[in-house]
């Protein structure tokens, strides 16, 4: 759990501050390929990547259509399920073998109502969520699909070797040959 710590340490929590919060820490393994959550499940787990890569994808007409990566020392969650108490459309799948540190919504609900430094903490993983969805939307809206994949080369260097070309391809928007391309031109 030392990933965990260290993340909140770099924002100034101290293993004290956070010590109730990380007694209500489930760790959880998957094996790469398996799936974290499908379309249809309630998300009920705030997750902290202590090992592996997630991928987010959409079905759509039997496609599917990845719209996000979740990386090592970052949080997940299928945000809009988990806040909203809702069913999921989407699916959550570890592309690697992966290990998650996570609090269950209603011990996470617990901790609001008794902890101070919770509230902080699940403000900062919000933020975070909400950030990097901006972020994904603006990119999207703004970027070619070329800025897109060196805008995650530069993000994530180590990590972007290890997806499956079909599934950046999807996540910038082209189809694989094209991704093949553009890779070309980089080099």
């Amino acid at each position: 759990m030392n990933s965990l710590i260290l993340y909140f340490a770099k924002l100034g929590f101290s293993e004290k501050d956070i010590a109730e919060f990380l007694s209500c820490i489930k760790t959880r393994q998957f094996s790469a390929n398996e799936f974290i959550l499908t379309n249809g499940q309630l998300e009920n787990y705030l997750s902290f990547i202590d090992t592996g890569i997630v991928r987010y994808f959409v079905l759509t007409n039997d496609k599917e259509i990845t719209f996000d990566f979740a990386f090592k020392n970052s949080f997940y969650c299928a945000y809009d399920s988990f806040y909203n108490r809702t069913q999921t459309q989407v699916y959550i799948q570890a592309l690697t073998d992966c290990q998650l540190y996570s609090v269950s919504y209603d011990q996470l609900q617990k901790l609001y109502d008794k902890c101070e430094t919770a509230k902080k903490l699940g403000r900062i993983a919000t933020e975070y969520l909400l950030d990097k969805k901006v972020k994904r939307e603006l990119n999207l809206l703004t970027k070619t699909p070329k800025e897109r994949y060196q805008s995650l080369l530069e993000e994530q260097p180590k990590y972007i070797q290890q997806i499956p070309l079909k599934y950046l391809a999807s996540y910038i928007g082209v189809v694989p040959e094209t991704l093949s391309r553009i890779r070309k031109r980089i080099s």
